[in-house]
């Protein structure tokens, strides 16, 4: 039962589509202007950690707080992405519906303004009572029986959203064979354009795993597929890049709380180009010194 939240379509939007270059779109904001938006910039969150109470803090933050502080900024650049996407652990602890009703309502201003959501699941979601609380969202066919699953078509790029939750409030997570074999046969259909993977649980190949269990068939999904091009992942709470045979990993950071002192809490502005992508790192706290940080990746051939 994929999901995604979709834009609200409370405002007027126009879309125009050129033939052999990036479609325009424009969001009528609530002041009357026309705001542009760039079809193939994505907002790129992960492990936002929303809990029931929105006055609650774990780590000295308050989760609540940090995502309204990214969604503000988001609202306010000068052009909306074509969707945000949120990588796992979405939920504070274990899932509840009182976590997920509070993240509706604080992801509300984004779809408002025509940006959908697409939602990755982690070990601290609850992949019945996410379904449940989405209830309004823009529901598809299954694509993965049992699991949330989604495809994201852009421009210069197509998006693959994967589901690693196995148990709730567990920390290791799992793809499982019939989403490796959904995912190889996808990518295969989808090769006339770059391919980019999202994922909850970072790839671990040590025996005794707190990441991906599977790791190593994820990897030979992925890596002789040279369509396939960066693998995006939040979990461990830490902003870092590299690559392995050309193919990029994105560790997200957290938008919520940090697991070391130092680290950024923060969002990814990714823009796609016609070789590869931008990240720019925009931390919760601009005085950060890693705030405005920006990555460039090189799609491998």
């Amino acid at each position: 039962m994929p999901i995604t939240l979709k834009a609200i379509s409370r405002r007027r939007f126009l879309v125009t589509s050129v033939a052999g270059a990036a479609a325009v779109c424009s969001v009528r904001g609530a002041v009357g202007k026309e705001r542009p938006a760039d079809p193939n910039r994505f907002a790129l969150l992960a492990d936002t950690h929303v809990a029931g109470d929105r006055l609650a803090v774990a780590r000295g933050i308050n989760m609540a707080d940090h995502l309204q502080a990214v969604g503000r900024e988001i609202l306010a650049a000068e052009a909306a992405p074509a969707g945000v996407l949120i990588g796992g652990d979405c939920a504070y602890t274990s899932g509840t519906s009182e976590d997920y009703g509070v993240l509706m309502d604080l992801l509300r201003p984004l779809r408002e303004q025509g940006s959908p959501v697409h939602l990755a699941l982690g070990n601290h979601d609850h992949r019945e009572r996410f379904w449940q609380a989405a209830g309004e969202a823009d529901r598809q066919a299954s694509l993965v029986e049992e699991k949330h699953v989604l495809k994201v078509a852009a421009p210069l790029a197509n998006w693959f959203i994967l589901d690693s939750l196995d148990v709730t409030n567990k920390t290791p997570g799992t793809l499982g064979d019939h989403q490796l074999k959904w995912l190889a046969g996808a990518l295969d259909q989808a090769a006339d354009k770059p391919a980019l993977v999202m994922v909850h649980h970072n790839p671990d190949e040590k025996p005794k795993t707190t990441g991906l269990t599977d790791t190593g068939r994820l990897f030979e999904v992925l890596l002789p597929r040279r369509h396939v091009k960066a693998v995006f992942f939040g979990h461990t709470h830490v902003w870092q890049t590299g690559e392995r045979d050309g193919l990029h990993f994105v560790n997200l950071p957290p938008t919520a709380y940090v697991f070391s002192a130092g680290k950024p809490s923060a969002w990814v502005d990714a823009r796609l180009t016609g070789n590869g992508m931008t990240l720019e790192l925009r931390c919760v706290d601009a005085q950060h010194p890693q705030h405005g940080q920006r990555v460039d990746l090189n799609w491998r051939a």
